[in-house]
């Protein structure tokens, strides 16, 4: 790997981008605490505004037209924040719970995170978990050797993604700038705008992430057409929301971040 001369500092997702393959963890678990109350939400719809703070997430599932007709149907009123805020306190213990089970690391991730580190280069992390997800996941991720510089997870800021405050918290913990050599790296459109937001490169992850929303094992075993067809589009709707480069994976990454590296100067920052 060539020697990285301009960007400072990385910073990562969480799941989707260096754990979690597939994104699995959250959709399951925003599913289920709808289902309890008799509200069908599917599978794209959970996943549509992942990467938002988990809050946020909930009040945007919870005003789909879809959910509200069938709240309607079903309590005789539209939703209101505190349902929102009743979800979200069911959502909070099922999800700290069940991340658990889908901390393990991305391929290529350790690897990624082990080079920038050794060529000097900071590692941060934003993610939409609060607190008491990344807790049960920290521990984890250090003994499979996921080592970032610096976590901040969206309970400690005002707001989440698409806000830049976690990333500027980031470059605070690890005292690094400016925000023009550094790379924001995640699968999302949430993940994109939030770099975008705070001045960063960005970088969307297209098959390991929430987009193509396929565990490894199904990734693996998916008809080839189909899912190339399916990494295309996740591809083009990252691009469309503003990253400058896309790769299906933390893997892939390495060229593009010579790339940026390339193209970065100390006075001119994004050309």
């Amino acid at each position: 790997m060539n020697k990285l001369e301009n960007i400072k500092a990385v910073i990562f997702d969480w799941a989707g981008t260096i754990i979690d393959y597939g994104c699995i963890a959250p959709t399951q678990v925003f599913i289920e605490v709808f289902e309890r109350r008799g509200i069908k939400v599917t599978v794209d719809e959970a996943r549509g505004p992942m990467g938002l703070a988990k809050k946020d997430h909930v009040r945007t599932l919870i005003h789909l037209e879809s959910v509200e007709k069938q709240w309607n149907e079903k309590f005789g009123k539209s939703p209101i924040e505190s349902d929102v805020d009743a979800i979200y306190a069911e959502l909070n213990p099922g999800l700290a719970t069940i991340v658990k089970n889908f901390s393990e690391p991305i391929p290529g991730a350790i690897e990624l995170i082990n080079e920038l580190k050794r060529q000097g280069i900071k590692v941060g992390t934003t993610t939409g978990y609060v607190i008491e997800m990344m807790d049960n996941i920290l521990p984890l991720a250090t003994a499979a050797g996921l080592i970032p510089d610096s976590v901040v997870n969206s309970s400690e800021v005002p707001f989440g993604r698409p806000a830049p405050w976690m990333i500027y918290k980031n470059c605070e913990k690890m005292d690094v700038y400016p925000l023009s050599s550094m790379v924001k790296i995640g699968d999302t459109v949430a993940d994109v705008e939030e770099g975008i937001n705070a001045g960063l490169w960005t970088i969307g992850l297209t098959k390991s992430g929430n987009e193509v929303g396929l565990s490894l094992a199904e990734a693996g075993n998916a008809d080839p057409a189909w899912l190339s067809d399916r990494i295309a589009f996740a591809g083009n709707k990252l691009l469309d929301a503003g990253a400058d480069f896309v790769a299906e994976g933390v893997w892939d990454c390495w060229p593009i971040l010579e790339e940026i590296d390339r193209r970065i100067t100390h006075k001119a920052g994004k050309l």
